[in-house]
Parts: C-alpha cells; structure tokens; sequence
C-alpha cells in the first residue's frame, strides 16, 4: 500500500495542474469524512463479533449477514442524504459532480468494509489486505489513466468511486469461501442487529474525531485559501505522516497483545512492551523526520515538482509535530485496551477542538504556514494529553534518564546530519542520492554506540563480514 502511494502521487501531480491536486485533496478530504460517517464503524464492529464466534459457523453466518443488512442501510441513508444535499444546493457547485459520483460508491465502500472486517475476524487478514491493496491498485492505475486522457479530477474520482464498485464485488465472492451469509432472519438482526450498531457507533464517536482532526486543516485552507494552497499544504502533509509508518505498525500489534497481557495481569510486561514501543518509533521518527526536515526542498523539487517547493517551511513544522504524534500513536492502544478509551477519545475531541480554533485564527492571516503551526501544535497538545493520562494510570512511565539519552542521541545525529548536508551543495536529484545513505550510516553507528540498537542480532552477520574481508 505505501509502495503504491509512492508511486502515485508524484505521478498524478505531474499529470493535473496544481490547482487540480488541491482541489482533488479537498474533495477526498471531505468525503473521507462523510464516507467514515456512513459505516458507521462496522469494521470493527464486524471484526470483534464474528472473531467472538469463530468456533460456531452459523453464527458467524449470522453476524455476517446482519452486518451486510446494516451496512446496505447505512449506505442508502448516506446517500440519499448526498444527494438530498446537492439538490438543496447545500454542496458548493464546484463540487456537484464529484460529490455525484463518489454518491454511488458509498454503498459499495460499506459493503467492502464488512467483507473486510468479516476476513479478519475469521482470522483471513491476508485475503482482506489483498483485496485492500487490489482495490488501490485499481484506483490508481484508473486515476492516472483517466487523468492523462484529459478528464482530471473527474476522472481520478470515478476510478476511486469504481474500485470501490469492483473490488466488492470480487470481495463478495472471496467471503463465500470461508463463509456462507443471506439475508438475515429476524431473530439474527435481533440477537446481533443492536449489539453490532451500537458498538459501532461507539468506535464511530472516536474514529470521527481522529478522521476531523488528519483533515480539517486540508478543508480550512481550501476554504480561505483555495485549491493552488491547499495543493501546497497537501504537498506538505503527506510527506509528514508518512513518518507514521513505523508507529502505526507498532499501534495495530501492541492494540490486541496489550489486551491478551492486561487479562493476564501482565502489567510488567505491558511496561516493558511501552518502553520498546516508544524506543523504536523515537527511532524510526527521528530517522525519516531529520531527513524531511534537512532535505524538504530537494524532496519536494523531486516528488512533487519545483512549483510545490514553497511548501518546504510548512513541511518542516509539520514533521516536528507528526514527531510528537507519532510517539502518541505507541501509546494511546495500550490505553484503549486497559479501560481507558474514554479518556483517550475526550483528549482526541478537546484536542480536535483545539486544532479547528488554531487553524480558523492562523490560516487567514499566515496561509499554509499557519496551517502547519495550528495542527503542529495540536498534534503535540496530543502528545502531552496522553503522557498526563500515562502519569495517573496504573503504567510506569519511561524513567527520565532513560528518555534524556535517547532524545540527547537523537539530537546529535541530527546536528551531525544537519552539519553534512549543509556543508556540501548538490542539485535535488543528487542531494536525494548522496544524503539519505549517508544518514543512515551515520544513525545506525550514533545509536549502536549508544545502545539504542542491539548489536546481537547482527554479531552473526557481521561475523561473516569479517571473515570474507580477512580472506
């Protein structure tokens, strides 16, 4: 998935104009959020209950096919309520007909979410990451070739309306191996039906407010800035979560592991399992943020072409920000499945809050680089809401000495790094060939040295090394 978002971006911003790739970030940024709306959190709701009921296929049976039942209904009362809108003349003109066409992919979104939260459920997560990874490969081989043929932002969110349109049907017929589902019997939608809504309206509540934070800043711009900046802040926001990566591996596999050590009472290890979580995204951060925030212009001038280099300033608040985030993302699963989810989804929403107060004062008057210091800050107001939970909850925090020569590593590699690229002037292409490796290097050797990475694993491999470089 990320090898095809690589992939597709720079290629789409050399396709369509500037203006164009704003406009096509604000339009899929608001339907991100109407799209989040109508599933109403059935993924999750679906993937908790079916894995509930593994051992019993005709159960599974019936979760399966109410969840479908509901997310059929979601679907025709979002789109009805689309299309309700663009008739009042709610929607702005401009937007009338890619809200018309990403209308008749809502449906098959949802359908697609239950096939894939049934898979994973019934513990079939590679056969629902593949048709994931289908389905965007459909989107972006359609987007670039319907862009080239001349039909632009039109055409790159058809081929996202009908990959959505494929893939649930091609999805339909992989859930039929592993499990049969039909329309449901009442008793079904009564036994399930209410379980199934409410909690995933519940996980709606907090995946909302996440969902409005990533994206109100990119609607704001559009909306005092216009489409030439909102190209340019999008240029600037992709990069920065990029850095996620890493984190968010970290937060899918501590979420379900946190949960099987806390019914176990193993508050120990889940302490341990914080500090390593927490160690290794510190890590991964400061490998590809330094990188960002030093090499933002010729990364820019590279990825998406020499007219988005003006976002390079907004690039690099964004990264010290995303920094800060990025950490939280290690934590706040460990939270979510000890009890704490309330918590945690109140700091989102104040902090969500807090985010559109910024940006609504700072945008105007300072455009993207407003943009950047209001989500940067709320990012890390993100961060310091979740170390004040982890202080009062029944988990260690790191210890102060420990966290003090992990960042004071960091800071040297990057002065080291900074010191590099500053003293050796190269054309983009170049600086993109020569620094990178260079840093790398360098990261690896600061924090061998300092013991941020174990040498055990490598002692074998290295050993090998040394005996052919002795021959």
């Amino acid at each position: 998935m990320i090898l095809i978002s690589l992939v597709f971006t720079p290629i789409l911003v050399r396709i369509i104009s500037q203006a164009q790739y704003g406009l096509y970030a604000s339009v899929l940024a608001g339907f991100t959020i109407v799209s989040l709306v109508s599933k109403g959190g059935l993924f999750d709701a679906t993937r908790k209950t079916v894995a509930e009921y593994t051992d019993n296929p005709r159960e599974v049976e019936s979760i399966i096919s109410t969840s479908l039942l509901l997310s059929v209904i979601y679907g025709l009362l979002a789109t009805g309520l689309l299309l309700l809108s663009i008739r009042l003349e709610i929607v702005p003109t401009r937007y009338t007909s890619y809200v018309q066409v990403l209308t008749g992919a809502i449906l098959f979104i949802n359908i697609f979410e239950i096939i894939k939260g049934a898979l994973h459920g019934l513990q079939r997560e590679s056969a629902g990451e593949a048709l994931n990874v289908a389905r965007r490969l459909v989107y972006t081989v359609g987007a670039l070739l319907l862009a080239y043929a001349g039909y632009d932002v039109l055409g790159v969110v058809t081929a996202y309306a009908a990959s959505f349109l494929l893939l649930s049907i091609l999805g339909v017929l992989v859930l039929a191996k592993y499990s049969s589902y039909r329309f449901p019997e009442q008793g079904a939608i009564v036994t399930y039906g209410q379980d199934i809504a409410s909690y995933g309206g519940y996980q709606l509540i907090g995946g909302l407010s996440a969902v409005l934070l990533y994206k109100s800043d990119i609607l704001l711009v559009e909306h005092f800035k216009g489409s030439t900046f909102t190209a340019l802040y999008q240029s600037a926001i992709t990069p920065a979560e990029m850095i996620w990566f890493v984190p968010f591996a970290i937060q899918i596999a501590f979420l379900q592991h946190t949960a099987s050590l806390w019914s176990s009472n193993k508050i120990d290890e889940i302490n341990q399992n914080i500090q390593t979580g927490v160690k290794y995204a510190v890590l991964s951060l400061t490998l590809f943020g330094v990188g960002l925030v030093v090499l933002a212009e010729p990364f820019l001038t590279v990825y998406f072409g020499p007219e988005y280099v003006d976002a390079a300033t907004t690039l690099q608040i964004l990264v010290f920000g995303t920094f800060f985030f990025g950490i939280t993302r290690v934590v706040t699963p460990v939270f979510q499945a000890t009890g704490w989810v309330k918590y945690t989804e109140l700091i989102t929403f104040a902090v969500l809050i807090a985010n559109i107060l910024l940006n609504t004062l700072l945008i105007p008057q300072y455009g993207i680089i407003g943009a950047g210091i209001g989500t940067g800050i709320s990012y890390i107001l993100m961060f310091v809401g979740n170390i004040i939970l982890w202080k009062y909850s029944q988990f260690k925090l790191v210890s102060l000495d420990w966290a003090s020569k992990l960042v004071m590593t960091q800071l040297i590699f990057a002065a080291f790094f900074v010191g590099i690229v500053r003293l050796v002037s190269v054309s983009p292409w170049a600086s993109l060939i020569l620094f990178p490796p260079l840093g790398l290097i360098l990261f690896i050797s600061i924090n061998l040295l300092a013991g941020n990475i174990p040498i055990q694993p490598a002692k074998p491999y290295l050993s090998r090394v040394s005996k052919y470089l002795r021959r």
